[in-house]
């Protein structure tokens, strides 16, 4: 797959005034031009440079063009410089921009080429002076190529710990689902003892231990529908217990922030008696990802965390100041962010964050209460 970049960005333009700079100044200074020669090479370095302006999508083409004016250049001015800052930079970029292997050969061929006419010119033995410009200008290819080649790296392991963590949240589910379903197991085998206890001499009370059974085998369905889509089976992980229900937002907040004063908890209304604790286990990942990101990022700065229930579900906001002095941010990759909309979306739910415009951060999710899929 081949990428292209065809935006000139400030660093760029940079070293093409750079360069151009360069020519110009040994247009100009070097005794060895030809007299009365030096405003037209100076006038083709302002159309090369302006070729690498303008024609950037044209990278082969453009690196060609160049590289011939470089040679006009030198055999019109006898200039030992010509161009060659230019076809440098312009060598650098298409072999930078572009992911096909290709341009390394395309580049070096080029660079081996102008080097070849160019020692004609040169004042050294031929193939002495073809050698030195060829090694000076596969320079800026195979630093190109190995700038490429370490971006590429960086990318690679980023992604691979986008992947790991996704993974790792997908564990927890299952973690989470663990607890949810013993939980409700547990329910159904106390309530079948005591409807199987009381059949006979309390009908009432075993028919009210059937319905409990009856509401409980449906949840652990809801959530068992919810879940499963996700999850990858790891028999060698080790189950752990996980916040459910009789979970307080406050322990959640305490846990993420450090008994930290400067979180406030705002909690409006409150859950249904019914509701599945795969929802309220959401929330409180949700809120505790938020924390500790406001930490990471943040740093110890006010931050609000709201809880409002409506009629068919939760709506969380957790909001945080802007640092009170400048402050270097940890490394981030948004991973937490995808974690927690991927958690939310698993039950129906959605997502939405991002900057404030005083300079904070806000994060706002909607958690339904009721599991998509329920009576199907």
């Amino acid at each position: 797959m081949t990428h292209t970049d065809h935006r000139t960005s400030r660093a760029d333009l940079a070293a093409i005034i750079a360069a151009l700079a360069v020519s110009i100044g040994a247009l100009v200074i070097d005794p060895d031009v030809v007299a009365g020669r030096q405003l037209p090479g100076i006038a083709i370095a302002a159309v090369a440079a302006v070729l690498l302006v303008v024609a950037g999508r044209f990278g082969r083409a453009t690196v060609v063009a160049i590289g011939v004016l470089d040679v006009v250049t030198l055999a019109w001015t006898s200039s030992p410089i010509a161009l060659r800052a230019l076809l440098i930079v312009a060598l650098y970029r298409l072999v930078r921009r572009s992911d096909d292997r290709s341009v390394l050969w395309f580049g070096s061929l080029v660079a081996i080429v102008v080097a070849g006419f160019g020692a004609q010119f040169g004042g050294e033995a031929f193939w002495f002076e073809w050698a030195a410009d060829a090694a000076v200008l596969l320079l800026p290819v195979a630093a190109a190529d190995a700038r490429r080649s370490n971006l590429q790296r960086r990318a690679d392991a980023v992604e691979r710990q986008v992947s790991e963590r996704l993974q790792a949240e997908r564990l927890r589910i299952a973690y989470d689902l663990h607890d949810i379903v013993a939980h409700s197991l547990s329910a159904i085998t106390v309530q079948s003892g005591i409807a199987a206890h009381v059949f006979e001499r309390d009908p009432a009370a075993a028919r009210s231990a059937l319905v409990e059974i009856n509401n409980a085998g449906r949840r652990s369905l809801d959530e068992l529908r919810s879940l499963l889509g996700l999850l990858r089976s790891d028999e060698s992980v080790p189950l752990r217990p996980a916040p459910t229900a009789t979970t307080t937002i406050s322990d959640v907040v305490d846990a993420a922030a450090g008994l930290s004063r400067r979180v406030e908890v705002v909690e409006d209304g409150h859950y249904p008696a019914n509701v599945a604790e795969s929802t309220v286990v959401t929330v409180h990942r949700i809120v505790h990802e938020c924390l500790v990101n406001v930490a990471r990022h943040a740093g110890d700065v006010p931050t609000i965390v709201r809880l409002r229930h409506a009629d068919n579900g939760v709506h969380v906001t957790v909001s945080n100041d802007a640092p009170a002095t400048a402050r270097v941010a940890a490394p981030g990759t948004g991973i937490g962010l995808v974690a927690i909309r991927e958690r939310a979306e698993l039950l129906g739910g959605t997502v939405h964050a991002g900057p404030t415009d005083d300079g904070g951060f806000t994060v706002r999710a909607f958690v339904p209460y009721q599991l998509p899929g329920r009576g199907a």
